[in-house]
């Protein structure tokens, strides 16, 4: 069972949580598929600025006991939800919780009125792609980021 926890910028303790799930993903991508886009970290400062301006989630699992992954969310005023900065730790990854992650996004944006889920990408994360793919994800375009070009994917909400 999972528990989906709203991120105060006040909370340092989950501040640090968060920081330390993002940083432990990016090394993770660096040395196991050669992706740096998350080179440096992201910041706890970065982090705290996010807490106040989106909805940021982190993921506690009863079963495994543990923190398992984080995510943030803000709605455009095109009824789009947007999801960014998601990350599931790399020794819990293939047990199901992107996939419930996004399962309580889906509902999350369905309760908050809106019609569909908007996520950009690395484009050379072709693991990414494809789990967004198999969820129902549908690319719609390119843009270019600071550092990088960037997938941009959509799912419609029925």
């Amino acid at each position: 069972m999972d528990r989906f926890i709203i991120v105060d910028s006040h909370n340092s303790e989950y501040i640090g949580i968060i920081f330390h799930i993002l940083r432990k993903c990016g090394y993770n991508m660096a040395l196991t598929k050669r992706l740096f886009h998350w080179i440096p970290s992201y910041s706890k400062r970065n982090i705290r600025r996010d807490c106040q301006t989106k909805t940021v989630v982190l993921v506690w699992n009863e079963e495994l006991n543990d923190y398992t992954s984080t995510f943030q969310m803000y709605k455009n005023s095109d009824s789009s939800l947007y999801i960014r900065k998601i990350a599931t730790l790399p020794q819990y990854e293939g047990k199901g919780i992107g996939k419930r992650n996004l399962l309580y996004i889906e509902q999350f944006a369905i309760k908050n009125g809106c019609s569909r889920i908007c996520l950009d990408v690395y484009i050379k994360s072709k693991g990414a792609i494809s789990f967004y793919s198999h969820l129902g994800f549908k690319e719609v375009g390119t843009k270019r980021s600071i550092r990088f070009k960037e997938l941009i994917m959509k799912k419609q909400l029925d």
